[in-house]
């Protein structure tokens, strides 16, 4: 006769290589607690996304260093990175389109930096995508975000938005 789960006796130490029973498209198949526990570091198959403000949503950005310096909150492998504004700027002036960098460490994050196209208000129809040379956030690592570059400087409220697992 099969025992209640409350009836059985407690598991001693785990090594991981023990194996669930779980219910997958309808069918029982066996899963070790060692790729469980990478399923659910890894977010748990899900996306986790966070937004950082670098500025008020009425004051103009304005180039400089560290505008933002924060902690990951955990470690984080980086699927993308977007840059948004509230006010869009309306020409390059002389000082180009907008630019922003994000350091992980001291160190860049992104071969290619992140750009907002004048008149537009995301980075994710920019004319040159970013490109992320550094995936692996570490957690509690110490992240900033610089403004490298800024067009007529009425470009407001930005914020850079981190997505991945």
């Amino acid at each position: 006769m099969a025992k209640k789960i409350s009836e059985l006796d407690p598991a001693g130490s785990l090594s991981g290589a023990e194996l669930l029973e779980v219910a997958q498209a309808g069918s029982s198949t066996s899963l070790s607690l060692a790729d469980l526990a990478t399923f659910i570091g890894s977010g748990g198959g899900g996306v986790k996304a966070f937004v950082v403000a670098i500025s008020d949503e009425t004051t103009a950005l304005t180039a400089g260093t560290a505008k933002v310096t924060f902690r990951m909150p955990y470690a984080m492998t980086l699927t993308a990175v977007r840059l948004s504004l509230t006010t869009a700027q309306a020409t390059s002036g002389a000082g180009g389109i907008l630019t922003v960098d994000v350091n992980e460490s001291g160190s860049s994050i992104l071969s290619t930096k992140l750009t907002v196209d004048n008149t537009e208000k995301t980075s994710s129809t920019a004319a040159t995508a970013a490109v992320i040379s550094d995936t692996a956030l570490a957690d509690d690592a110490e992240v900033t975000i610089d403004v490298d570059q800024i067009g007529d400087g009425t470009a407001k409220g930005g914020k850079v938005t981190f997505i991945g697992f």
